[in-house]
This record gives C-alpha cells, structure tokens and sequence, in this order.
C-alpha cells in the first residue's frame, strides 16, 4: 500500500522572544485534538526546552519514555538499559497524547553544532513515518546552518513575528536565505503577542511590502495570537496553554491555525533534503 504523506510544519522565528517554542507546543496540542498523531520535534538541538515549556521535567522529572523508543543505531539498541548515562535520541510521552522527540534527552547544552547533526535528526525520523501523521519542530532562532536545513526540511514553513518591527526585519532576513539558497518559495505567517487582530494584520502588511520586489515567495496569513494573561500563566506552570485553558482567546486562536493547516495539502517533494523522503519518492512512483 502507498504510505500516507506527512506533515512537517517548521514552526521558526529568526529573531529569539516572539514566543516561537509556545506556538510550536500548543499548535502540536491544537492539532492532536483534531484526531492527528503528532510528534513535536524540539529542533534547537544546543538549547532544547520542549520539555520545560511542557512541564515534563518538573522537579527533575523526565517524561515517560514512549514505547517507540528511537535509538539511531543498533549499537546503541545495545545500552538501551542505561539509556540516561548517555547522549541519544528519543520519543517521550507528552501530555495530551503529543510525543516529544528530543536530539538528547539528557537535555546538556552544546557550544556547537554541525549540518551533519541536522541532517541525521531528519533521517532518524524516517523509523517513526507509519506512527505519526504530523511532525511540528520547533526550531532554534537565528540562521545557524544546522537550523536552517531543518527548517527547509519541512512541509510547510511557519515564520512566528512579533508586534515589533525588528521581528519583521529578521523573518525578512530568514525568508529570504530560504528562498534564495534552497528555493522555499512558500511561508506561513503567524504574529503572536497582539494588542489587536489590526495589530497582527499591520504586521503582515510589513511583511509582504518587504518582500513585494521577490515576485515568487509567497506569504500566506494564518493570524495573530492575541496577548492573553492565560498564556503567561501557563508558562510560569510550565504548561501547555491548551492544557489549562482550551477557551481563552488565545487558546482559540491556536484551535483555528490549527484548523487551517490540517486542511492544506501536503506538497510533493522537492529533491532536497526532506523529511519522510524515501517514503514519499515511493509513493509518487
């Protein structure tokens, strides 16, 4: 039988603090409550935190591993018994039925990282393509290399900006390099931490009169997360929004990107370095 195309939305942010690991976490929930099988990739492979923004290491807590454990190779299949003494991949059990896919769930930081790291993060995700319907990675900020082939690795590429002007300014920055080296020509706009739904749509505005010269990047609007109290509750609780407020404002807002993304059509491959490749060079054959 031919294997079902998957998702891989990129949620990413040039610019740190536009609140990209909180869109990237409640957009895998928003999406699991639509029926999805959801991995959230935690992408920032030398400062992961997925797993604080979820709550799942509270009081030196990990979460519980999955039982489609990960190991990348069979050698270390073999130390699966001490699997914490050592750096490895794998899928833990989140909240709401989301797994979370951590590089290291040692969660130790690395002063560097290289291309080759991103590009085996990408193929090792190929073991879980019959388990999952949608993969969302939440990305590191900023261009490093290594982030940006996950990034254009994935489906659908969605760009998190703020109300400041500077956010706009970097998503240009990063909208560009992806177009111009590795020919993305489609990007998701989602603005967070809004006064207003005008605020969030002046935003945008700024956004396409940037880019206006580039004729054949397309920017699409998903809409604005609205500055909403319940938010910064929940990540002082190190909690998922959508987990203890499902009907605030900005809750709602998640539900309806949400919505918006589960209904478009993952696109076909493109010949780069993808996700899920082999299966869908398959199927197309």
């Amino acid at each position: 039988m031919a294997q079902a195309k998957k998702r891989v939305i990129a949620v990413s942010g040039c610019k740190g603090g536009v609140g990209k690991t909180v869109v990237a976490v409640n957009l895998a929930l928003a999406m699991t409550k639509l029926g999805q099988r959801v991995v959230l990739m935690d992408g920032n492979i030398s400062v992961p935190d997925v797993e604080f923004t979820l709550g799942m290491n509270k009081d030196g807590l990990k979460g519980q591993l999955s039982s489609d454990f990960i190991f990348s190779s069979s050698a270390e299949c073999e130390l699966a018994s001490d699997v914490y003494s050592h750096q490895r991949k794998c899928l833990l059990d989140g909240p709401s039925g989301v797994r979370v896919f951590t590089p290291d769930p040692q969660g130790e930081w690395k002063d560097s990282i290289q291309v080759i790291q991103a590009v085996e993060l990408i193929q090792d995700m190929d073991d879980l393509a019959s388990d999952l319907d949608t993969l969302i990675i939440d990305t590191a900020p900023g261009l490093a290399p290594d982030n940006v082939t996950l990034i254009q690795a994935a489906t659908e590429v969605v760009v998190v900006v703020s109300q400041e002007d500077v956010s706009v300014i970097d998503a240009v920055r990063q909208i560009k390099l992806l177009y111009r080296v590795f020919n993305v020509h489609q990007f998701y706009i989602v603005v967070n931490l809004v006064s207003s739904r005008r605020g969030g749509a002046k935003q945008f505005e700024k956004l396409q009169e940037y880019l206006k010269d580039d004729k054949e990047i397309v920017l699409c609007y998903l809409g604005a997360i609205p500055h909403d109290k319940a938010v910064s509750e929940a990540v002082v609780k190190q909690s998922a929004l959508l987990t203890l407020s499902n009907d605030c404002r900005a809750a709602r807002a998640f539900h309806n990107i949400g919505h918006q993304l589960a209904k478009l059509p993952v696109p076909e491959p493109k010949g780069r370095i993808e996700f899920f490749l082999p299966g869908r060079i398959k199927e197309r054959i």
